[in-house]
């Protein structure tokens, strides 16, 4: 009995010792992560069929090596070329009838596959916005402007590179005009619009246009200059451009630049100084413009 009851506490003791342990780990897999989510909307007479991915293998490590989907639908796998932005993909698909579209994804590497994903379906219809919309652009001061005409349908502005059709849109308006404000000096941008009615449907795209933004516009010019003397020297002072992208400000002195580089302050020791001289201050924006100059007598 003693012998029992010994066993049982050094048993007990051991369990007690050691804790209760964990699962196993999942077993590692070179078989990629499926496709999870996809999202399909009606542009014209197009299905856009659209997901995000990023390359993992099913246990959830980060995959580094090459890989490719395959589409197919009900009846067989669909050819499509599918294009990417970032960790975005999307292909379009042509319709002719109003019936439920389904989709379902699979994800290859060289020697692996995934799981089949869900099948992922919209039912299209033939009552989308018909009219193509057409739109006004042009670079104004602060960007570039986009103008189109007035109507009672949300409209959808699209944004990036030149001959693409993406599937989300740069952002979506109730009103007929926008000023995108973020643009940089020479380089190039491309838009499109669409118009979207109350079932989400989009009518068919606008053409692309492109402009390159170039900064021809001065910034405001500085105001208030004043001369200070100090100690027998003399600064310069005025109140600063109130444009944004001012870099900085140059003197000149009866037509002489005291200054090459711009200058990032409000403040500018004047080297020498005769009664008579004409001094100006020219702000200068990162597109190199100079504005009208603060003249002080």
């Amino acid at each position: 009995m003693r012998k029992v009851f010994s066993f049982l506490i050094f048993f007990i003791s051991i369990l007690l010792g050691c804790g209760v342990k964990g699962g196993p780990y999942p077993p590692y897999t070179k078989s990629p992560e499926t496709v999870k989510t996809v999202l399909i909307k009606q542009q014209d007479q197009d299905l856009i069929v659209y997901w995000r991915y990023i390359p993992r293998y099913a246990d959830g490590r980060y995959m580094k090596e090459n890989f490719r989907f395959e589409v197919f639908s009900f009846e067989h796998r669909v050819v499509k070329k599918i294009n990417k932005s970032g960790n975005l993909y999307w292909f379009r698909y042509s319709f002719s009838h109003e019936r439920e579209y389904c989709f379902r994804f699979r994800v290859l590497t060289e020697k692996n596959k995934s799981r089949f994903s869900r099948y992922f379906c919209y039912i299209p219809t033939l009552g989308y916005p018909k009219t193509k919309p057409d739109f006004e652009i042009k670079i104004v001061e602060k960007g570039i402007k986009l103008k189109w005409k007035n109507n009672n349908l949300k409209t959808n502005l699209y944004k990036g590179k030149e001959k693409t059709l993406y599937p989300v849109p740069y952002i979506s308006l109730s009103a007929n005009q926008y000023l995108d404000e973020n643009v940089s000096n020479g380089k190039k941008y491309c838009y499109y619009i669409t118009y979207e009615d109350n079932n989400g449907v989009e009518s068919p795209p606008s053409d692309i246009k492109c402009r390159i933004f170039k900064d021809i516009f001065p910034p405001e010019p500085p105001k208030n200059p004043k001369l200070i003397e100090k100690d027998g020297q003399f600064y310069l002072v005025w109140t600063e451009s109130r444009s944004k992208d001012t870099v900085g400000y140059i003197i000149e002195i009866n037509g002489k630049a005291l200054n090459k580089i711009p200058v990032k302050t409000y403040i500018f020791k004047i080297p020498e100084y005769k009664k008579g001289s004409v001094i100006k201050i020219y702000a200068v924006d990162k597109a190199g413009n100079k504005s009208k100059p603060a003249i002080l007598k």
